[in-house]
């Protein structure tokens, strides 16, 4: 009897976000990082998934598009590909996997298989993941709440180049995850607190 393994996530870690690796990525390539990253066996640091299940779960039905993202991770040393026979085979690297540190977990049934990360737009993708590595673990109303996490943004800007996106990307993302229930925010005259959720 095989086991099937409950709750695979791919740890995105915080370097990715404040080295400000994750901000130069372009759109497909910070889609199809976390499709790749459930898909890893740990063990081995491998993961085969192909270009059509890739394209499918990121969001990007042209494959041309996943091809360039696929190539700009490469390019900016998040992941490593191999060819073995007619498979593409892929690992991560130290800057695209958290072993300790600070991470947010990317669930691959609840976010990934769920279909949610392919319905997100590009600018969705990008927060999302800005505001869960940002967001503490340990804030006590968390867990009163129900939420993963929670976090404060007192600058608007740092969160804006973190994710790579505009003022007005941001304020239209930022509602858009409240709307699809991945987050949810209060407003404090200039600050934004909100509570975020890791769906398994």
């Amino acid at each position: 009897m095989v086991k099937i393994l409950k709750n695979i996530h791919y740890r995105l870690p915080l370097k990715l976000i404040t080295s400000y690796n994750w901000a130069k990525l372009i759109k497909p390539a910070r889609a199809i990082l976390p499709v790749i990253g459930v898909h890893i066996d740990l063990r081995i640091n491998r993961a085969r998934p192909g270009i059509k299940l890739i394209s499918r779960l990121s969001g990007y039905s042209n494959r041309e598009y996943v091809r360039k993202g696929i190539n700009d991770l490469i390019n900016h040393n998040l992941i490593i590909k191999r060819k073995e026979g007619r498979h593409n085979v892929y690992s991560l690297t130290d800057l695209s996997f958290c072993k300790r540190g600070s991470y947010f977990p990317i669930y691959k049934k609840g976010m990934i298989l769920s279909g949610i990360w392919a319905g997100l737009t590009p600018c969705e993708k990008a927060l999302l993941l800005v505001l869960g590595v940002k967001a503490k673990v340990n804030d006590p109303e968390a867990l009163d709440l129900g939420f993963h996490a929670m976090g404060n943004i007192y600058e608007v800007n740092k969160y804006i180049k973190w994710a790579g996106i505009s003022r007005s990307s941001f304020y239209t993302a930022f509602p858009g995850l409240n709307h699809k229930n991945l987050i949810e925010f209060w407003e404090y005259e200039d600050t934004y607190r909100y509570g975020i959720y890791a769906l398994q």
